[in-house]
């Protein structure tokens, strides 16, 4: 039998939790088969590939059928190999003999989540529950398997961005092809770094509130303020401070405030309620 930790031999007594339980995140293939049955040894080997490249897209449950007899007759096995796709508790498709190797795989891509799926899912459970290292900890594994792709980088840039770990996502975001860089999500992760760069050594959101009320006309503060307030995800109340930024000093550091309004339009993305509002906004101030 494999070693492949994708690979299990069930029985009666674990197949509840290999074929019940794990069909509830991937789709598991439960492969009846026995050591008489010639085809069966042609099947093994096409499978177990299978299980290996796809990495956990699938779960390969093997079953002897002559030492799970009641296995078999539950499931009304009546020729070998018969292989059933599993999936969320029920029986989705049925294979009976050898088929083509893109037979199988047909039948995984309709209801496998992607590896990269999975790990995201992962990710996010552990954030939920406040294990924020162990979800760095496991972008970090993921990307050694992977270390060109593209989707964990860009993951593992939001996560350290929200630990206040700005310069090692700006090198991960860095490592990036140019065309991958200039777009969504990674454009918006670095512009979300410009504005982390802005509120580098500034005073706390309140100070900085505080400021701008005693001194509407401070504009180094009100652009920090801005910063901030994009930092703590307060996007709106952001906009409204480029926006008076733009309104009463549109020549301050090289138009920052415009140059702040398109920063925030990069991030949230064309589509965004917010955008579609303040960039029409921003060209009425212009015209």
């Amino acid at each position: 039998m494999s070693e492949s930790p994708y690979v299990f031999e069930v029985t009666q007594h674990n197949f509840a939790a290999v074929v019940v339980e794990n069909s509830q995140r991937a789709p598991v293939l439960v492969d009846f088969w026995a050591d008489w049955c010639q085809p069966c040894k042609t099947l093994t080997p096409i499978l177990t590939k299978l299980a290996q490249e796809y990495r956990g897209g699938f779960i390969l449950a093997k079953i002897n059928a002559d030492a799970e007899q009641a296995l078999a007759g539950h499931f009304q096995v009546r020729s070998l190999p018969t292989v059933m796709v599993v999936w969320q508790g029920q029986i989705v498709d049925q294979l009976v003999g050898v088929q083509p190797e893109s037979t199988y795989r047909e039948a995984i891509d309709r209801y496998r989540t992607s590896p990269d799926e999975m790990i995201m899912e992962q990710v996010d459970l552990l954030w939920q529950r406040g294990r924020q290292q162990q979800a760095v900890e496991l972008l970090r594994e993921a990307l050694k398997q992977e270390p060109d792709n593209v989707e964990l980088k860009v993951a593992l840039a939001d996560k350290l961005l929200q630990l206040d770990r700005g310069e090692d996502a700006r090198a991960l975001l860095e490592s990036l092809p140019a065309e991958e860089r200039d777009r969504q999500p990674a454009s918006g992760l670095l512009a979300r770094l410009r504005f982390a760069d802005l509120a580098q050594g500034a005073p706390d959101l309140a100070a900085l509130e505080a400021k701008v009320r005693a001194d509407p006309a401070d504009s180094a503060a009100r652009r920090q303020l801005a910063a901030r307030y994009v930092l703590a995800g307060a996007y709106e109340a952001a906009l409204e401070q480029f926006m008076d930024l733009m309104r009463h000093d549109p020549q301050f550091e090289d138009e920052a405030g415009r140059q702040g309004l398109i920063a925030i339009f990069e991030m949230l993305g064309n589509e965004h309620p917010l955008v579609i509002t303040y960039r029409r906004r921003m060209f009425s101030l212009l015209h």
